[in-house]
């Protein structure tokens, strides 16, 4: 996902906190609250996926929010994000890419889990399931490791690449080392378009909600698509080892 520039993060943190409104704001009125050109309003959306503040604010105004009781709508807006994710990341998954995926992973003789962050959370489950089955399975979490580890891989390695923007610079640059040895490359990713996707000779893809708020420079966002697609791809694997 596109970084947010200082100002465009400012008018990310005026959308978030004046969500409910979004729907009875014209662009200018929300240009005049946030003290902010259009032009940098539509920067902005453009950057969280959306084609200009028009879609962004159609799409929010036909949003239903769960029916739960006892929350307050910002909760029910949070909630209503994480069941987007999931729904989206099952809705678009590409049931081919799967299959693929499950191959690779009964085919290959060692697995090595390249992970950064709290997707590191991610490949440690993985890893526990994939020792279940008795695979051979290294988690590397740091730069120097992968790139190092990469020079030694083989056409029978597998490297599991799991990032959520796609993006990891560490993690691009091991598995450009690995390639040139023939490893084969299974991606994780949350982002479509993006350089590891590019770079991954299978890719599953989920569906990141664009609006998740994080007032941190930090990376904390929410790796709920990930464990979505960790739990179909075992869930398929289970089955494909059982018949």
């Amino acid at each position: 996902m596109p970084k947010l520039t200082n100002a465009e993060r400012y008018t990310w943190e005026t959308i978030q906190e004046n969500y409910e409104k979004i729907p009875n704001l014209s662009i200018s009125e929300l240009a005049e609250m946030a003290h902010v050109s259009l032009s940098t309003i539509n920067r902005t959306v453009r950057k969280k996926g959306y084609e200009g503040y028009g879609e962004f604010r159609y799409s929010i105004k036909e949003k239903k929010l769960p029916e739960i009781s006892g929350f307050s709508e910002e909760i029910l807006v949070a909630i209503s994000k994480n069941e987007e994710e999931i729904l989206k990341t099952i809705g678009g998954i590409s049931a081919e890419s799967v299959e693929k995926a499950v191959k690779m992973i009964d085919e290959a003789e060692e697995i090595f889990l390249f992970a950064r962050g709290l997707s590191t959370s991610v490949a440690q489950e993985m890893m526990k399931k994939l020792q279940l089955w008795h695979k051979r399975v290294t988690i590397f979490d740091e730069g120097r490791t992968m790139r190092y580890f990469s020079d030694f891989m083989k056409p029978q390695s597998l490297i599991i690449a799991i990032s959520l923007f796609g993006a990891t610079e560490e993690i691009l640059v091991a598995i450009e080392k690995a390639k040139i040895k023939k490893a084969k490359v299974l991606a994780l990713t949350a982002s479509e378009y993006s350089p590891l996707v590019e770079s991954a000779d299978v890719s599953l893809v989920g569906y990141k909600s664009s609006l998740e708020v994080n007032f941190f420079e930090l990376d904390v966002h929410s790796r709920l698509p990930l464990y979505v697609l960790v739990r179909i791809l075992f869930d398929s694997y289970q089955i494909y080892k059982n018949k």
